[in-house]
């Protein structure tokens, strides 16, 4: 991806996250993925007529999981734009998205997500928890158990909305994504140290993204990262 590339899907992405449904209806699963090949589309509207005859529920599983997908791309580019940042050239390889420095142990793979419902409900609505290691544990542990089931270094991009029903506008806000990204490269390339989580082994860190009551967006890493 390019920037040109960039700047027309995510300003279309900004455009139809409003049409996008919240739910998956089921866990992303190879038996449902067989159904089409939602990779050849790259507009929603494309999508959508294809998705035309199939179950309602079935339907709303490919419209989300494209939008993350292409959500997924944009995310991807907004880290190996920066110096010294980059891209895994097999597009096939799913063991790692970009590569930190020029340095073989900071690959990760890039995984946006939400807090999961069951933190939510404990701390009564969107908010950082207490625990960053349960959102690393659930995301390593809950994960699809089809083909894309990999374990790898990973760097998770938790998405807050100030309310659920947002959640798609916030995935898609890019600007504010840039600025979170950009951050974090700076303060790793500042700090060759850098104390990473680890998950059996694995190292894993953590970007908030919160949407404020006035819609604007700030960023928070994960507090147990800093290591100045």
């Amino acid at each position: 991806m390019n920037q040109s590339d960039f700047i027309a899907l995510s300003t279309h992405l900004s455009a139809v996250a409003q049409y996008i449904p919240l739910r998956w209806g089921r866990i992303q699963n190879d038996r449902t993925d067989g159904s089409i090949n939602m990779f050849i589309y790259n507009t929603y509207a494309d999508l959508d007529n294809a998705l035309k005859g199939l179950p309602g529920e079935t339907q709303d599983y490919f419209k989300k999981r494209w939008f993350l997908w292409k959500c997924a791309q944009c995310d991807e580019y907004l880290f190996y734009r920066n110096k010294d940042i980059v891209s895994n050239p097999n597009f096939k390889d799913q063991d790692w998205d970009f590569e930190f420095f020029g340095r073989s142990d900071l690959r990760f793979d890039l995984k946006g997500t939400l807090v999961p419902r069951q933190i939510r409900e404990r701390n009564s609505g969107f908010i950082i928890p207490n625990d960053h290691m349960e959102i690393i544990r659930f995301n390593y542990e809950e994960q699809s158990k089809g083909v894309r089931n990999h374990h790898q270094n990973r760097l998770f991009v938790v998405h807050i909305p100030k309310i659920w029903t947002r959640e798609n506008l916030l995935r898609a806000n890019f600007v504010a994504k840039s600025n979170a990204y950009e951050a974090y490269v700076n303060k790793l390339r500042n700090n060759p140290n850098y104390k990473f989580f680890n998950y059996e082994g694995l190292k894993s860190d953590l970007i908030y993204l919160l949407e404020n009551s006035d819609n604007s967006i700030r960023f928070e890493f994960a507090s147990a990262s800093i290591n100045f």
